[in-house]
């Protein structure tokens, strides 16, 4: 019996994760059938843009999404120095500008409904995306050459060589394929833990997602700082993000607030919920006067309870893999997510496009992405986390910074963000590749 290659991939989810995965996958092998099932009615994202760093940048770039991305008038990213964000401490009256950050690489940001669309244009007429398709369950089937039967809610079934869970934070995948490798666990400790690790947990933060008009606040405060650049207004256990984009007519403000002991504590009211503007106000009223003055500005709120997906042991078992949130869900305090959703993308998509993947080789190729991209992935997780916690003074290192403190008592505080960010003016995604085809290449047929 012929060794067939793979023929039908299955993916879960049409975000970033999922459409990318399926743009490379039709880039460089537009023969491979693939199905792209999507429990919400339409193709569509919420939440902030997606920063596009040197590593996202240069897949984009093998995709020739460019000239797309020009027309639409998104700026590229600047290979060098860029003035970042200015971070202030900012819990009390008199604030104090601490850090002036210059990034190493000046990445752009690209509204994610845009991204998707763009995606979109560029997948082959073998990909067919399924809306309104709920997963509820799947089952690997044996020999001769195994497929992963999938079923849905509304009673359908399918079928494919392989299936791919990108399907985000709240991931059906990760938690069918966590249940299934718990009830496989030798030991009750083992099979307790792996079950823990279905469903994500909360931060113990609140992200308050908020607008203010760009023209008015323009027209009655011509002169406030927030139309310099982008800042973050440090403080206990708090802190806020702003963005001028005159281009859409907003100024981004987000606003954390960080209980303590809440991380990792069950959250059992809606994830994400709009809320009063007076709600956020609140929670900054004693902040610095140009930060109060801006949030009485705002004219939409929402409240968004962050949660994240431990880090996991594995993202693949048999012919199943996780990727993007679904893998690896973070904190937003680096603005690497939807970065290393086209990095596992990068990987996968190649790998499963890869002249000696066949039915017999899947299994070995799918622990290959695994090698290359779990690690890295969670070097990011850790990294976001760790600057949630330096931005809020909750970071073992800072935890003795105390209101009224000046410029030079917050010197190590910019250090320390400083390096945090040196890994973003990196490539090395051909790299990745290169390690990850010198690994296929070893492998038996």
């Amino acid at each position: 019996m012929t060794n067939p290659p793979t023929q039908k991939v299955a993916i879960c989810g049409a975000g970033i994760a999922g459409l990318t995965l399926a743009c490379i996958l039709s880039t460089h092998a537009p023969h491979i059938n693939i199905d792209i099932y999507e429990s919400k009615p339409e193709v569509s994202a919420i939440g902030e843009g997606v920063a596009i760093w040197k590593r996202s940048w240069q897949i984009i770039q093998d995709l020739g999404l460019e000239d797309e991305m020009r027309r639409r008038g998104v700026p590229f990213p600047l290979d060098g120095e860029r003035q970042g964000p200015i971070f202030r401490k900012s819990d009390q009256k008199e604030g104090v500008a601490f850090h002036n950050h210059v990034m190493p690489y000046g990445p752009t940001a690209i509204q994610r409904p845009t991204l998707l669309d763009i995606l979109q244009m560029h997948l082959s007429p073998n990909c067919q995306i399924h809306t309104s398709k709920r997963l509820v369950n799947f089952i690997e089937s044996s020999s001769p050459y195994p497929k992963i039967n999938l079923k849905f809610s509304d009673g359908t079934e399918s079928n494919a060589d392989v299936f791919v869970g990108a399907d985000g934070v709240h991931s059906i995948v990760r938690s069918v394929m966590y249940a299934k490798l718990s009830e496989a666990g030798d030991t009750e400790e083992e099979r307790l833990k792996l079950d823990g690790l279905r469903e994500p947990i909360w931060t113990g933060t609140f992200a308050y997602r908020c607008t203010v008009p760009f023209g008015m606040f323009k027209e009655k405060y011509p002169d406030h700082p927030v139309f310099l650049t982008p800042k973050i207004w440090c403080g206990k256990n708090q802190h806020v993000v702003t963005q001028p984009w005159p281009e859409t007519g907003i100024i981004g403000v987000s606003g954390f607030v960080t209980l303590d002991s809440g991380e990792g504590t069950l959250y059992e009211g809606p994830w994400v919920t709009d809320v009063k503007k007076e709600e956020v106000i609140k929670k900054f009223e004693s902040w610095e006067d140009d930060l109060v003055v801006l949030m009485n500005n705002i004219t939409k709120a929402s409240r968004w309870a962050i949660h994240v997906v431990k880090p996991l042991p594995n993202c693949v078992s048999g012919r199943i893999a996780l990727m993007g949130d679904a893998a690896h869900a973070m904190t937003p305090h680096q603005g690497v997510g939807g970065g290393q959703a086209i990095e596992d993308a990068h990987i996968l998509g190649q790998l499963l496009s890869h002249v000696r993947t066949t039915n017999t080789t899947l299994p070995e190729i799918l622990k290959i992405y695994e090698k290359i991209r779990l690690p890295q992935a969670q070097i990011a997780w850790q990294k976001s986390r760790t600057n949630g916690l330096i931005y809020e003074f909750m970071h073992p290192d800072f935890q003795h910074i105390q209101p009224g403190a000046q410029e030079e008592e917050l010197k190590e505080l910019g250090e320390a963000i400083n390096e945090s960010f040196g890994w973003l003016a990196e490539g090395g995604c051909y790299e990745d590749w290169s390690r990850a085809e010198e690994l296929v290449l070893t492998l038996k047929d």
